[in-house]
């Protein structure tokens, strides 16, 4: 799937935690997707690099550094809580798994060349699921 290019709104959420700022790249960031911090630079990115990068969390607000250098803005996420979140092939006893980004809004059952987001909470449909991010952050 595409990377998102619009700010989501957070359909259903529980439990936000702590919003935590970051130095954005040179990027632009939109709410309500998932957010990651670049293992080679350290600013905050919506690319999860196959993988490679962290899940630092939830975009809380849009963040448009797109026309800066990175590190001229920050970008604070959502640490901790229960999004819910897009992907494919769930059912009722994905609840409990792990999940992996594999950009900023899609997640995935298999961990192949994606980042660890969370646990699934709650099934909602084969493409939608609430999962808990805490497992994923910073993991």
């Amino acid at each position: 799937m595409a990377a998102v290019t619009e700010n989501k709104i957070i359909v259903a959420s529980r439990h936000h935690g702590s919003r935590v700022g970051y130095k954005a790249a040179a990027e632009y960031l939109y709410a309500g997707t998932l957010a990651f911090l670049d293992a080679t630079t350290g600013f905050l990115t919506g690319n999860d690099n196959a993988g490679a990068n962290k899940l630092a969390g939830v975009v809380a607000e849009e963040c448009d550094n797109s026309g800066g250098s990175a590190g001229d803005l920050s970008c604070e996420v959502y640490t901790r809580g229960e999004f819910e979140l897009v992907g494919s092939s769930f059912a009722q006893g994905s609840v409990g798994d792990k999940v992996y980004g594999i950009d900023n809004y899609t997640i995935q059952a298999s961990s192949s060349s994606a980042t660890l987001v969370g646990h699934v909470t709650e099934f909602i449909s084969a493409t939608n699921v609430m999962v808990d991010i805490a497992a994923g952050v910073l993991a």
